[in-house]
């Protein structure tokens, strides 16, 4: 009897060891993701990747646009098939094409609304995380409610960039956008802690390093969207929609 409670109280802490490194690991990939981010920002506006981008009209958004999606949908593909190393290394380079990418749009800021930007981003990804690690809630229905929402919006923020160039839209926009990336947030963290506790159980290491990776990758979007929103909020100049970026969106 005593050789089997050793055994179980093993299995309890090979679990608890698996689960911890999984979520320090989801965790320490947003974080490595935003610091890159800064630097392709930095780098970006170094090099004037402004002119590249802007120089060539809407076809150099939608090109650069596109290898970012591209860049994007390359981590992700890889990563869900178990190449963790390899994904790992596509989501870093992800995140510095996405600095490269918004850096336009953070030249056009004053730096004290940059930095407001990034501590109230970051104070409501915390506090919505936390929100979805402890909750005892079922959220599964609020995450498909919430991407179909996303799709919408993010149609309709679009067409107002492409073609109406409204300013009010686009401010109800932003102001729409931003309850759904706390609500996928708090979705998405419950969702991954269920997962990587399932994977953790079953002794299966590399299954909760993969959904770790994964799921750093949707995570980083929140709290990246959660800043470009706040900026907008922040700095938004009626008169050039364009210049602004909402959700992956920019002139």
């Amino acid at each position: 009897m005593a050789t089997y409670d050793i055994y179980r109280a093993g299995e309890r802490y090979s679990a608890s060891a698996i689960f911890t490194s999984a979520m320090l690991r989801l965790y320490g990939l947003v974080a490595a993701g935003i610091i890159i981010t800064g630097i392709g920002a930095v780098f970006g506006d170094a090099m004037g990747i402004e002119r590249l981008i802007h120089g060539n009209g809407w076809i150099g958004f939608l090109l650069a646009f596109g290898f970012t999606i591209g860049m994007l949908l390359a981590a992700n593909y890889v990563a869900q098939r178990g190449h963790i190393g390899v994904g790992t290394a596509l989501y870093f380079a992800f995140t510095f094409t996405m600095g490269l990418f918004i850096a336009p749009r953070l030249a056009l800021a004053p730096t004290a609304h940059i930095l407001t930007a990034v501590v109230s981003a970051g104070a409501m990804f915390v506090a919505m995380s936390i929100v979805g690690y402890t909750t005892k809630r079922d959220l599964s229905g609020l995450g498909s409610m919430l991407t179909v929402c996303l799709l919408a919006l993010v149609s309709v923020m679009f067409l107002n960039l492409f073609i109406l160039g409204s300013g009010p839209l686009f401010i109800l926009l932003n102001l729409l956008l931003l309850p759904v990336f706390l609500g996928l947030t708090a979705w998405e963290t419950k969702d991954i802690k269920q997962m990587a506790q399932e994977a953790a159980t079953n002794g299966d290491s590399h299954s909760a390093a993969k959904i770790a990776v994964v799921g750093s990758i949707g995570l980083y979007l929140n709290v990246l969207n959660l800043f470009l929103i706040a900026l907008n909020l922040l700095s938004f100049n009626p008169s050039s929609i364009g210049d602004a970026f909402g959700f992956f969106s920019g002139d």
